[in-house]
């Protein structure tokens, strides 16, 4: 009973965790549930990151998060990447693992949900899904219990999402730009950066200097962009203004 309540304690945590509505929460131990969920998941991750024949940075980058928000600790991310080694291999057959999986989180469950739009946000790292990654998350959504039509209803919400994420990246790359900063610049720079460059530019300290009506619009358009920008980039780190 008290092991039934374990494993029960651990799939909510790692639920909430992973879907976002409790990314602090507390995981505990998850015993043989913990072992099969974390060996399907990064098996599968494993696959579908080398079917392409390349594994990015961009891709083992994300299979960090899901160490972290699966709660892991040193060891237990030194099985996740021994997991993900052993999807990389084109004789290793992930299937068995999910199945293994549905044993252990049942069929079209939340957590099941979660496995497989986790495995479809990592094919669109890359780009558009390929072939050979659709045949075998399709596969992987049959198992879990989900048809085609479910299948397909997830991979175009992960797409969106991929998409919005890509516009944002890029968004937040022009803000940096704006204010002539490296994105891995110190938080403290970032204001720095900004008085300097609304100095130049601020049209109460150009009126004062009898600039031309166009040149007064530019520096305008020029200061509102550096505001937007200094916004932009205040929020993504999460620092006051």
């Amino acid at each position: 009973m008290i092991g039934l309540l374990q494993n029960r304690a651990y799939k909510q945590a790692i639920t909430n965790r992973l879907n976002g509505s409790a990314p602090g929460a507390i995981v505990p131990a998850g015993g043989r549930s913990q072992k099969i969920i974390n060996r399907a998941m990064f098996a599968v991750m494993g696959r579908i990151a080398k079917l392409d024949g390349r594994v990015t940075t961009p891709e083992v980058n994300y299979a960090s998060i899901i160490m972290r928000l699966l709660g892991l600790d040193p060891l237990g991310r030194l099985e996740a990447i021994d997991y993900f080694e052993l999807g990389k291999q084109p004789e290793t057959d992930v299937l068995p693992f999910v199945r293994e999986l549905v044993s252990s989180i049942g069929r079209r469950s939340a957590l099941a949900r979660l496995f497989i739009k986790i495995q479809c946000r990592l094919a669109f790292i890359k780009g558009d899904i390929r072939l050979k990654e659709k045949i075998l998350l399709r596969d992987v959504a049959e198992s879990l219990g989900f048809c085609k039509a479910e299948f397909l209803e997830i991979c175009r919400e992960m797409q969106i999402h991929a998409s919005l994420k890509q516009e944002n990246g890029k968004f937040l790359r022009n803000a940096y730009h704006i204010l002539q900063l490296e994105p891995d610049v110190e938080d403290g720079e970032i204001r720095r950066a900004y008085l300097r460059m609304m100095s130049r530019y601020h049209p109460d300290k150009l009126v004062r200097e009898n600039l031309s009506e166009e040149t007064l619009r530019i520096a305008q358009e020029k200061s509102t962009a550096i505001r937007s920008a200094y916004e932009t980039v205040c929020g993504f780190r999460k620092i006051r203004a």
